[in-house]
């Protein structure tokens, strides 16, 4: 090993233990993690069918462009739950939700694209009864810190939309 060999190993060696004692960069950390609420008010529609009140919003971010939002409601039967999750890419010009360790906050507006609906229905225990149902959807949710507006609307001609409103604050 030449003398001058052993200089640039020393600064390579000194540049890679800055890097790994850095640790990694706060935006991969905050990339992706969950906001869950329980809202002041909360319906989920779907034409003529009755209204069905929501107990839990989530949204969970799995990288700054995707997001899914689950709603928890109360079936018309007694005792019984449904799950509603929209999945959907935050639109052009809008800004993913801040998120660290984990956790994350809604601070902004934030407007998500939505392409894919499922339902899942679940009995008194928790138990869910058969196979989640799921379709490719158009529509768009609109969330801020105080209100949240959903509507999703599958291909099938004369089918009613699904819709969510809630009141965050």
């Amino acid at each position: 090993m030449r003398t001058g060999d052993s200089g640039c190993a020393a600064l390579v060696a000194a540049t890679a233990l800055l890097v790994c004692a850095a640790g990694p960069s706060p935006a991969a950390d905050d990339a992706f993690g969950r906001w869950r609420q329980r809202p002041n008010s909360c319906v989920v529609e779907h034409g003529a069918a009755p209204k069905l009140r929501c107990q839990e919003l989530q949204l969970d971010q799995r990288s700054p462009e995707v997001l899914r939002l689950s709603v928890q409601a109360e079936a018309q039967e007694p005792g019984e739950l449904i799950r509603l999750t929209l999945v959907g890419a935050v639109a052009e010009g809008s800004q993913p939700m801040v998120c660290r360790n984990g956790s994350c906050s809604l601070k902004r507006p934030l407007s998500v694209s939505l392409v894919s609906l499922s339902l899942a229905r679940f009995d008194g225990r928790g138990l869910v009864q058969g196979l989640p149902r799921t379709w490719s959807v158009q529509g768009s949710c609109q969330i801020d810190p105080r209100d949240l507006r959903c509507e999703a609307r599958n291909g099938s001609a004369g089918e009613p939309p699904w819709t969510i409103n809630a009141q965050l604050r």
